[in-house]
């Protein structure tokens, strides 16, 4: 369901490799979601948000960098955005220790539904103007 399609590739090779690996926790995410054999989501769950933690330090740190290197004029609107993205990572990680049985599926909407906005409204829109 969720893949890095060409009008998320900016075509710059470090960074599209970068975004591809969001893409696949979206995918894990989503797949996670649909799985009706899996009673007890959570662990799961607390893995992929910890692996967007992970993403989003690592790659934050590398866009930033590269930005910076090229001069790029709309570098703080980048950052302000990926400042938001990380709190709202950071503040999905710690919703994750009230999760239940009852809660762990709109959790992991919510997660998919922050993923989806971030596709459209930052790579799709704010990093093609890198190119």
């Amino acid at each position: 369901m969720y893949e890095l399609k060409p009008q998320y590739f900016t075509g710059i090779e470090a960074i599209d490799e970068q975004h591809s690996r969001i893409f696949k926790l979206a995918d894990d995410a989503y797949k996670l979601l649909k799985d009706e054999n899996k009673l007890f989501k959570d662990d799961d769950l607390k893995e992929i948000v910890k692996g967007l933690q992970d993403y989003a330090k690592y790659h934050f740190t590398e866009e930033e960098a590269y930005l910076e290197k090229m001069g790029y004029e709309g570098i703080s609107k980048q950052v302000e955005q990926h400042k938001w993205f990380l709190g709202e990572v950071n503040r999905l990680a710690e919703k994750l220790s009230e999760i239940s049985l009852g809660n762990q599926d709109s959790l992991i909407e919510k997660t998919l539904e922050r993923l989806t906005t971030w596709f459209q409204e930052h790579i799709e829109t704010l990093d093609m103007q890198m190119k």
